[in-house]
């Protein structure tokens, strides 16, 4: 079968698009927010991708503490993070975050988002 250059030239196109569309694809990623129960609610939100994962604590309520996050890679739980910033961070530059954890600082009733890229 011999290749005329219109079909070399449409095969060249439709090689070039699928990767386009490869590349331009988003990261698979995850997110979810919740109130911690105070006075003034303070709403935290956590986030994952497939090498970090966040936990933020805004400035809209009058919760004292810290945001944690924790990640699990290869099969295991890494230790907890806190984000005095008001953000914590865990990342996972080589191996793929396979879960995180997210939980804000209430110790005795601490609410726990679970989440996976």
């Amino acid at each position: 079968m011999r290749l005329t250059r219109a079909k070399y030239a449409g095969a060249l196109v439709a090689a070039a698009l699928g990767a386009t569309v490869f590349a331009a694809a988003p990261a698979s990623a995850a997110s979810d927010s919740w109130k911690r129960d105070c006075s003034d609610d303070t709403t935290y939100e956590a986030k994952v991708d497939k090498h970090k994962a966040t936990t933020t604590k805004r400035n809209d309520g009058d919760c004292q503490g810290l945001a944690y996050v924790r990640i699990k890679v290869d099969g295991d739980w890494l230790s907890w993070s806190d984000g005095s910033s008001g953000t914590a961070t865990k990342r996972s530059p080589v191996y793929e975050i396979q879960e995180s954890q997210h939980k804000d600082c209430n110790c005795a009733t601490a609410n726990y988002v679970n989440l996976k890229p």
